[in-house]
Formats: structure tokens, C-alpha cells, sequence
């Protein structure tokens, strides 16, 4: 019985996939790595804005929040988490913090030389 229990399990995960395990900072950062890997082949001085809702929908408060000298970016509210993912593919050239109420978050992606960078977050 025990190994049946186990094997739906590991079944259940597979056909569900990892985004059992994703909070919202992975989930901000996966959005952020799609926008930037369509932006790397774009023109330089081009811009990208990448709209994100927490994993659970905007019908909450929390906050996003990126820290240039920890490398970190995080997300609060239901499922909240961080990551340092986001430092393969993007820059952040400054500390950014914004606080929403039911509302989406918008992140705007610069491409300078060979290098995505994050603008601006509103």
C-alpha cells in the first residue's frame, strides 16, 4: 500500500510539474527570463515591460522588491519567497521596492550592449 501511495505521489508531482514548489519570487523571475531572453536579440537601447501577478492573482497586497547589494529580488503576500535566479540573465543597476493592492506589477527591461537591464517598477 505504502509503495502505491508513493508512486501516485511522484506521479501526481510529474504531471503537475515544479510549480508546486515555485513562490512568487521564482515565479517573478521566470516571468523576467522570458521577457529578457525576447529582448536579447532586439536592437540596443530597446525596451520591454513585463506584466506579473503573484501566483495566487492580484486579489491581494504585497510587495516586490529588488536589493542590488544582496542580488536578491522578492515577492510578498501569499506564496511569497526570494531568488537570486534573475542574476543570470538580468542586471540591476539599483535597489527598486514597490508596494500593490489588487493590482498587476509592471517591470520595464532595457537592453545596453550585450547586457539586460531592469529600468524601472511601478
Amino acid at each position: 500500500m505504502k509503495t502505491l501511495t508513493c508512486a501516485l505521489c511522484v506521479a501526481l508531482l510529474a504531471f503537475c510539474g515544479c510549480s508546486l514548489l515555485e513562490d512568487n519570487g521564482t515565479h517573478l523571475a521566470y516571468a523576467l527570463e522570458k521577457g529578457a531572453k525576447r529582448l536579447k536579440n532586439k536592437p540596443d537601447g530597446s525596451e520591454l515591460v513585463v506584466r506579473y501577478e503573484p501566483l495566487t492573482g492580484i486579489n491581494q497586497s504585497y510587495g516586490v522588491s529588488f536589493r542590488a547589494s544582496f542580488g536578491s529580488l522578492s515577492v510578498g503576500g501569499k506564496n511569497g519567497g526570494s531568488t537570486t535566479y534573475h542574476q543570470r540573465f538580468l542586471h540591476v543597476p539599483r535597489e527598486f521596492s514597490v508596494n500593490k493592492s489588487n493590482a498587476a506589477t509592471f517591470l520595464t527591461l532595457r537592453k545596453k550592449g550585450d547586457r539586460i537591464e531592469l529600468g524601472e517598477v511601478y
